[in-house]
């Protein structure tokens, strides 16, 4: 875009299924946000216009539901959402459409239908492995080729990380693919230096839910606990787990250290507090809240769950990667990071300064508002 004027007039589509709790949706939170912020006329689309994340959204922006029934599977929902945003679409044409992580492609390939004259540019994000341990050859065959049928009308394809973007290109053969890390940074903030009074406040968050494998991490506290009495594991986060976990703490008798705080609209106050964050899933599509988590200085501790790590883990001094399911060896790296002096924040939020949402915002505008038929590949 050349000048102000012209963003008024230049519209963007953003597909979602709902406002989950979701790091895919909160992302496409924050680039509508940050883009309706310069003044670009932005619209999104939902399956069902609910969830947690619904008020997170400026409120300029024009929000349009297909009104889904709650009886819709959630299997079903990304399919359902996607014929009804080509309807909306059709009728009510934008020049551009960011369609956000794995689970929104079928988007890709129904606005890829519209007619010419009013087919938006469409930038697809591949935002989760796509080579996932334990598929078989047969399985791992038909993700390819379902991916291939879904991206191959999509003008760009973006990938959050490196090691994302050369799987991509194994796939999509003869593509270009172009590498945006996830802008999970919001705003910039002042950062807190790690509290001085040598307690072992620890933070971890996400929906309690098996695959966050927050019961090994409170097993961890609990080896944590005979080398520091006093250490305090935080969990925001809500979901089915609770009583399981409750049950747990109990167990181990970690009453004193480890609480459930519950969902919360912004960790950043808790981030202030800890002297490091611990991520313990099983899988992760990404991560990001290990972004967040160094954005505010403060070192990580995290299975291999997740291709971050590749990114993030550049120096030894911003955390420890572990091996899933371990709480011997979380316990072990909490500890050792514990005993060292923690860096200065500043050097740590450095690491993610290319994670920030002026940064990516700015990439995805250049791609959303390029000549049509300067496609990618």
């Amino acid at each position: 875009m050349e000048n102000s004027a012209s963003q008024k007039f230049f519209k963007i589509g953003v597909v979602l299924r709902d406002f989950r709790l979701g790091g895919s949706e909160r992302v496409a939170i924050g680039l509508a946000n940050y883009w309706a912020g310069l003044g670009f006329l932005v619209t999104v689309f939902v399956g069902r216009n609910e969830g947690a994340m619904r008020d997170l959204l400026r409120p300029e922006i024009a929000v349009h539901s297909a009104s889904i029934p709650a009886s819709v599977p959630d299997r079903l929902l990304g399919k359902k959402t996607a014929c009804a945003a080509k309807r909306h679409f059709q009728g009510n044409p934008v020049q551009a459409c960011y369609v956000p992580g794995n689970g929104h492609w079928p988007v890709t390939r129904r606005l890829a239908q519209l007619p010419r004259q009013i087919r938006p540019t469409l930038v697809s994000q591949v935002s989760s492995p796509i080579f996932r341990h334990g598929r078989n050859l047969l399985s791992q065959w038909l993700y390819n080729v379902r991916m291939r049928f879904l991206l191959r009308g999509s003008d760009h394809v973006v990938a959050v990380s490196h090691e994302l973007a050369k799987d991509t290109r194994t796939v999509l053969t003869g593509r270009d693919v172009m590498v945006i890390p996830l802008p999970v940074v919001w705003e910039e903030r002042d950062l807190v230096p790690v509290p001085q009074d040598g307690a072992l406040n620890i933070l971890a968050a996400g929906r309690l839910v098996p695959v966050k494998g927050f019961d090994v991490l409170i097993e961890a506290i609990a080896r944590v606990k005979k080398h520091c009495p006093t250490v305090r594991l935080t969990i925001c986060g809500e979901g089915p787990e609770r009583p399981r976990l409750e049950n747990l703490i109990n167990t181990l008798g970690l009453h004193d250290n480890v609480v459930l705080a519950g969902y919360v609209p912004c960790i950043r106050p808790w981030l202030d507090a800890c002297r490091m964050f611990v991520l313990s899933s099983h899988a992760e599509s990404y991560g990001a809240v290990l972004v967040e988590a160094l954005a505010a200085g403060r070192q990580i501790v995290s299975t291999r769950c997740t291709p971050a790590l590749q990114d993030l883990m550049q120096a030894p001094w911003v955390g420890e990667a572990v091996p899933v399911g371990d709480p011997c060896a979380l316990a072990d790296a909490i500890v050792r990071l514990q005993a060292q002096p923690p860096p200065p924040c500043e050097t740590l939020a450095e690491t993610v300064r290319s994670f920030h949402l002026a940064h990516g915002g700015e990439h995805y505008l250049s791609l959303l508002t390029a000549e049509p038929g300067a496609r990618n590949g």
